[in-house]
């Protein structure tokens, strides 16, 4: 079995070393996707293990490289380990990415291992729907405007939303995030990854 894990910090890439080695796994290490879309057309990958957010790609990053590894790939399976302990943002991934595994980074050795397995093996993933809220995947591509724009009529004319709609969205978002003012909500995006200036 041959395992990427795509680590910009590394923190898990000496550990998943010492783990697998023992069992004939080789596992090859990067620090971002650019990276990772270079080793996936040099050489046949398993299992991909990557972080939600790192310190060098943002939440709605990582969903493009998903999106776009599964369209390119999809006989590999992904494992995500993720600080993010949001149940609305988590829910969205496993709804929109049904063949990735989501775990905490503070998920034992033995799950992270379990997962690795089934993922080999092409054992359908575990049903993470849940009760809880799901943002929409309007409400997530809305995340990056909110988080640059302080302006909500600056967000609809770029968008070319009306601004209720923007507002709409906002409050459903503040929601499910259980976020009560906006010094909560712009503290959730910077650790989803949105504290870049935006591009363009």
């Amino acid at each position: 079995m041959k395992i990427l894990n795509v680590d910009a910090d590394c923190w898990a890439a000496l550990g998943l070393k010492k783990l697998f080695i023992s069992r004939g796994v080789q596992v090859t290490n990067c620090a971002s996707f650019c990276e990772a879309k270079r080793i996936l057309i040099e050489q046949p990958i398993d299992v991909m293990i990557i972080e939600l957010k790192t310190a060098v790609d943002d939440i709605e990053s990582s969903y493009a490289f998903l999106r776009l590894l599964q369209a390119l790939y999809p006989r590999i399976s992904v494992l995500v380990l993720t600080e993010i302990c949001d149940a609305a943002i988590l829910n969205f991934f496993a709804r929109e990415l049904k063949s990735v595994v989501i775990l905490t980074k503070k998920s034992s050795l033995a799950s992270i291992v379990q997962s690795v397995n089934s993922l080999a093996e092409k054992s359908p993933p575990a049903s993470t729907r849940s009760s809880v809220p799901t943002l929409s995947l309007q409400e997530f591509n809305m995340l990056k405007w909110l988080a640059h724009y302080s302006s909500q009529q600056d967000i609809a004319l770029r968008v070319r939303l009306n601004n209720k709609t923007i507002s709409h969205y906002k409050r459903s978002i503040y929601l499910k995030l259980n976020c009560e003012n906006n010094v909560q909500f712009h503290h959730r995006l910077m650790q989803y990854g949105f504290n870049r200036p935006p591009v363009g």
